[in-house]
């Protein structure tokens, strides 16, 4: 298929890789061209456009992936916006995590064009996206999901792509699944400093863990990749998951549903962002709390 695509970063260069080598044809634009992920995929094949308007007119499929609601309405709706460029009954799917109500407004807009709208967020982080086994939540027509399935089948896992309901719905269950994920993580680096601060090793501790009914994703994948080694580069970035936790609490407004424990963790990103973690991945959190109580959560060969 012929496939545009717009916001080639963490998650976007290597989905855009993984379309490629499925034999789709890519188009992107990038407000900068010359960052080494932007010339990566462009040197895999794909084609450069100069604006997204241009990315849909050679497009059957637009995909976006870009940091907030403000970027994704700008692209999709703006004066070079891809619904200026899109012809009829070609399809956009916004791949980032933003409002549902921006998504349902970005899907009233495409409608009144004779466009199609999906949001189909993602989980799985940037390791699922190299390795096409992403997750992926999508809401709107489920006609239009039923033709956008092989787009979808090239970077993520067969079994874990959904459709969730109407225009909106996959937005919410990706904002329910960031809650959970920033404050299981919350929880779980606190644990360890304890736990290392109380004089047990860390291997020990995570092993009891993983078989016990403290076990979760984030102590078992993402602690291990990003921070037991010290690194802390981001798989997902603590200013993304921030910003999530505030579209998790707007929600929670909207219905008026109490979320104290979302609450909190987003203060206490808000903490590791005011830390100078923003730009390093969200288990920064741990890093934060070892300077407050002096011990270092690492693996041995890293200590």
């Amino acid at each position: 298929m012929q496939i545009g695509f717009i916001g080639i970063g963490v998650m976007g260069r290597p989905m855009t890789l993984n379309l490629l080598k499925a034999g789709h044809q890519v188009t992107i634009y990038a407000r900068h061209p010359e960052k080494p992920e932007v010339q990566e995929v462009l040197q895999a094949g794909a084609k450069q456009a100069p604006s997204p308007r241009a990315v849909a007119m050679a497009s059957e499929v637009m995909i976006t992936m870009l940091p907030n609601s403000q970027q994704v309405e700008e692209v999709v709706s703006g004066s070079q916006g891809l619904l200026e460029g899109a012809r009829k009954d070609t399809i956009i799917i916004d791949m980032s995590t933003i409002a549902p109500t921006t998504s349902r407004n970005l899907y009233a807009l495409a409608q009144e064009k004779g466009v199609h709208f999906l949001d189909a967020p993602v989980s799985g982080g940037s390791q699922g996206a190299v390795q096409g086994t992403l997750s992926i939540m999508v809401g709107g027509e489920r006609e239009i999901f039923e033709r956008a399935l092989p787009v979808f089948e090239a970077m993520g896992k067969k079994e874990n792509i959904f459709y969730v309901g109407p225009s909106g719905s996959g937005e919410v269950v990706k904002i329910l699944n960031n809650m959970l994920c920033g404050t299981i993580a919350a929880a779980s680096a606190e644990a360890l400093v304890l736990g290392t601060k109380a004089g047990v090793d860390l291997d020990m501790m995570t092993r009891i863990i993983g078989v016990s009914t403290g076990a979760n994703w984030q102590l078992a994948n993402q602690f291990p990749m990003r921070a037991f080694n010290g690194s802390f580069e981001p798989g997902f970035m603590t200013d993304l998951l921030h910003k999530d936790l505030g579209l998790a609490l707007d929600l929670a407004a909207t219905y008026e549903t109490p979320v104290a424990m979302t609450a909190l963790a987003r203060q206490l990103y808000e903490m590791t962002r005011a830390s100078g973690y923003g730009k390093k991945d969200y288990t920064s959190y741990l890093k934060v709390l070892e300077q407050m109580t002096g011990v270092e959560v690492r693996n041995k060969e890293q200590q």
